[in-house]
């Protein structure tokens, strides 16, 4: 047999686990001592996939900036809905301990590619297996929590339900169910089941997700992904913001990720001072299964067309935007001046990659790729040049993530 296809016999033999032609490549399961520290064993192959779907509602779409400046609005504007909803799916696709690389894929409801902007491409995610320091326990149990038996995945589950209701005071209703023991849905901490239900007083996005299955893997070392289009872990970015008559500030976030918890860390100061990745000691943490619950709820804001922009605020040119060693090409957006007093009015100008999946933003973060690369507002008086009044910019970004981690 040829290399090559001795090569598509094991990839069929880790999808279909199972039949003839994969003797000895059949799903190994976790061993019982696994329970205490899963990670540790991760297997190529190792997968849970959930149904979603994650709705937006803005009352404010469309909206007449100036009209409402001016005190003309007569009625409510009828708002705008956008729902996103299919399949996504968790599965380790290499493991060179200590590091395991996660890819996160988005279906439609039949298993096709995702149709959704946001969600078109996998989302590569290296995974150290054990924590490299000792960190404390981050908390998944709330308030109201009680233990049940759930069924999901063709499978009974132990669990325990965790909801809290603050829709009386303008919040929502968040349930979250998580498997008591996960076994082999450790890649998600055990999550079964979670959904959130604002109370609908203005921008609302309400979410649900659900298991649909799970799959055990084999001991293949598997193929090892670049990260192109990273979650986050493994990258960092640069935001810059300033603001009328104070020194621009850098702001730095680095992320990584261990044992199933991402983590960040920020510095902030000024431009050219920022330290390296690296050390994430005391970095901020959430477990991948929240950060993926979070994750689609953000889809649900990115709507159909591009650039993202509505009511007054208007594509108008065409420009490469260059930002530490990346030159993007960007759409400029502006909105004219909305008169403010009697000398002055303000103006709104925004900037967005043409592409969010273009190469030239390769190596940045999922989680910041469909947002602005510029905001910035401006006073304009009557005569004169125009000023800024505050900005936020993405300056730069990279992969530190490089040999392992080492």
């Amino acid at each position: 047999m040829r290399p090559r296809s001795l090569h598509v016999l094991l990839l069929l033999c880790t999808v279909l686990v199972s039949g003839p032609a994969c003797v000895g490549m059949k799903p190994v399961p976790l061993p019982p001592e696994a329970a205490a520290s899963p990670w540790k064993y991760a297997r190529v192959g190792d997968r849970v996939e959930y149904t979603f779907s994650s709705t937006l509602f803005d009352p404010y779409i469309p909206f007449d900036t100036q009209a409402f400046l001016q005190g003309k609005i007569r009625e409510e504007p009828p708002g705008r809905t956008n729902t996103v909803e299919g399949r996504v799916a968790v599965e380790v696709v290499a493991v060179r301990p200590p590091w395991a690389w996660l890819a996160i894929t988005f279906t439609n409801d039949w298993g096709r590619p995702h149709p959704h902007r946001a969600l078109t491409q996998a989302h590569v995610l290296p995974m150290r297996m054990e924590e490299s320091q000792p960190r404390p326990p981050v908390p998944l149990r709330g308030d109201d929590v009680t233990e049940e038996r759930f069924s999901a995945a063709g499978r009974t589950w132990d669990a325990w339900r965790s909801e809290h209701d603050s829709r009386v005071s303008d919040g929502s209703r968040e349930v979250r169910v998580y498997a008591s023991v996960p076994g082999p849905l450790y890649l998600t901490q055990g999550l079964l089941e979670a959904s959130s239900e604002p109370a609908g007083m203005g921008v609302t996005v309400s979410s649900e997700i659900k298991l649909r299955s799970f799959r055990q893997g084999t001991l293949e070392p598997g193929e090892v992904p670049t990260l192109e289009h990273p979650l986050g872990p493994g990258t960092w970015y640069d935001m810059v913001t300033e603001a009328d008559s104070e020194a621009p500030k850098l702001h730095r976030a680095c992320m990584s990720a261990e044992a199933g918890q991402l983590l960040t860390t920020t510095w902030k100061g000024a431009p050219g001072e920022a330290p390296p990745c690296g050390d994430f000691q005391g970095a901020a943490s959430t477990f991948l299964g929240t950060a993926l619950y979070g994750f689609i709820t953000q889809a649900a804001t990115v709507f159909p067309w591009w650039p993202p922009v509505v009511g007054e605020l208007k594509p108008i040119r065409q420009e490469t935007v260059t930002r530490g060693s990346h030159a993007v090409p960007a759409t400029v957006c502006t909105l004219q001046s909305v008169q403010t007093d009697a000398i002055g009015s303000t103006a709104q100008e925004v900037r967005y990659a043409v592409d969010p999946w273009s190469k030239e933003l390769n190596g940045l973060s999922s989680l910041i790729r469909f947002t602005p690369l510029f905001d910035g507002t401006y006073y304009v008086p009557a005569q004169g040049p125009r000023r800024l009044d505050y900005s936020t910019a993405l300056e730069d970004w990279g992969v530190w993530w490089k040999d392992a981690g080492n």
